[in-house]
């Protein structure tokens, strides 16, 4: 039935009582505007209902997300970001149509939002759409071990408009979303195996293929150290004071990177000292504590181009000959270090 019809049928009673009243100096039909009056209220009542029922919409979709959201633990951002999509969507849907069906003007209302995202939400509105972006691509998931500029942690937090990570020291780190479309991301969890490397420097002098037995050895009886892919162990360089060592080996993550590390260097330092293994020995300190060098090493150990060290030496000043060069640094950080 046509609203006018019905709202007229409605209130035909009160305007039978003045549907003859219509005032000659003022030319005021006073029967239409009492149906006026009427629609416009029937009219406010819809729009009202309209809103009413996108808000009760949005508050089931919410809780039904909460829901999922509970077993979806590492699905989180993207839940939340269904969520803020959807009820966004239905608020603005049922907003637009009850103020539409109200009669009100939304030309204003959109002409000042937009003036607001073009001034004041610019930075706002950029860390939205990176976050976004990260959410599709997915570089890192809530738990990922990653690396971020300087910084090396568990990513705890992906929002809309940052990401949080915590360093090993407990450091909160936030990062704008805007920022890591910028940045280089390096996720050490992307992978059920991570290798490792640790450099090992030998003097001069010593049984090279002694040692490497020895690294063999302990790489195959440690049960955290995987046998596929197999370990590696290389010459790597000759340096001024000795011959560099490098060991590579795999382990499955998430494990303790560092007590790795470290009960594998307790294990070569006691290697080495039982087979008599020289480390690096420094030319100063050999005219310093001349008498700490055994007679078997003072027959092995040999400068460049074979020359004896205490020949190589002889007659010169602790100054002349301190120019030694530092020892190579460890070509890995503990960038996945332990839970």
């Amino acid at each position: 039935m046509n609203k006018s019809l019905l709202a007229l049928s409605l209130v035909k009673k009160a305007t039978t009582d003045i549907s003859g009243v219509t005032s000659t100096s003022t030319g005021i039909d006073y029967q239409d505007l009492a149906l006026n009056i009427f629609l416009k209220f029937i009219d406010v009542i819809e729009g009202a209902i309209i809103i009413a029922v996108g808000m009760f919409a949005i508050k089931l979709l919410r809780r039904y997300l909460a829901k999922v959201e509970v077993t979806h633990e590492r699905q989180r951002t993207a839940l939340n970001l269904l969520e803020k999509i959807s009820t966004g969507f239905v608020f603005v849907i049922s907003i637009t149509l009850g103020l539409k069906i109200i009669g009100l003007d939304l030309t204003l209302l959109v002409s000042v939002m937009t003036l607001g995202l073009s001034f004041g939400l610019g930075d706002v509105v950029k860390n939205y759409i990176a976050g976004l972006l990260i959410l599709f691509k997915s570089p890192f998931e809530i738990g990922d071990v990653v690396t971020i500029r300087s910084f090396t942690g568990k990513v705890e937090k992906i929002e809309f408009q940052s990401v949080t990570m915590r360093t090993f020291d407990q450091k909160v780190v936030t990062i704008q979303n805007s920022d890591l479309l910028t940045q280089s991301i390096v996720n050490f969890s992307k992978s059920a195996q991570s290798r490792l490397e640790i450099n090992i420097p030998l003097g001069y002098g010593s049984d090279v293929r002694r040692a490497v037995l020895i690294f063999d050895k302990i790489l195959q009886n440690n049960p955290v150290i995987l046998k596929a892919p197999k370990y590696s162990i290389v010459v790597k360089t000759f340096a001024e004071r000795g011959i560099n060592i490098l060991l590579r080996f795999w382990v499955q993550k998430p494990c303790n990177v560092l007590k790795i590390r470290s009960d594998l260097a307790v294990q070569i330092q006691e290697a080495f000292d039982e087979e008599k293994i020289f480390a690096p020995y420094s030319r100063e300190s050999g005219l310093n504590d001349l008498y700490g060098m055994t007679a078997a090493r003072k027959e092995r150990l040999t400068a460049f181009y074979g020359q004896p060290i205490l020949a190589d030496i002889a007659g010169q000043t602790i100054s002349q000959i301190a120019a030694a060069a530092p020892v190579a640094a460890e070509e890995y950080g503990d960038a996945d270090e332990p839970e």
